[in-house]
């Protein structure tokens, strides 16, 4: 049903803000990291826009759930002092491609930590998930967006 993929994932530098609550209750976090990457002028270096997430949704009431809305920018970008900053390390990954609404995460979420990483024959570490949103979903059609889910490996 999915495919997942072993990959070196490169060091990411993000700015953007803390959510804690229920995952899918992240959006107004997006939109408050966009309007302060605008004020900041940086919108325009963007490379990407990424939803990490720290906690297990199995293992932590919703309540309790940490996440982090963010945008990777280039290394030496300087974090305005409304936003945060996040590092996510490199090494290697775990990596299932979506393609379809967010409604899907969850179910192919438990797929890459079930029967996908069985199948890669390696370990998660404790590190945080993360999403890549490969397309912008303000317009772009559900069933087009592309979501990108990378589980770091130990």
């Amino acid at each position: 049903m999915y495919q997942v993929n072993l990959v070196e994932g490169p060091e990411r530098t993000l700015l953007g803000l803390s959510h804690r609550g229920p995952y899918p209750e992240i959006g107004p976090v997006f939109a408050a990291m966009f309007d302060a990457v605008g004020r900041a002028g940086l919108l325009p270096r963007i490379e990407a826009m990424i939803g990490v997430y720290f906690d297990d949704p199995g293992r932590v009431a919703p309540a309790d759930l940490r996440a982090f809305a963010g945008v990777q920018m280039p290394a030496g970008v300087i974090c305005p002092a409304d936003l945060e900053a996040v590092t996510l390390a490199a090494g290697p990954h775990a990596m299932l491609r979506l393609q379809g609404p967010y409604s899907g995460l969850p179910e192919a979420w438990a797929y890459l930590y079930g029967d996908g990483m069985k199948a890669t024959g390696r370990t998660p570490s404790d590190a945080p998930s993360f999403e890549v949103y490969v397309n912008d979903p303000t317009d772009t059609p559900p069933g087009d967006l592309l979501t990108e889910l990378w589980a770091p490996l130990a």
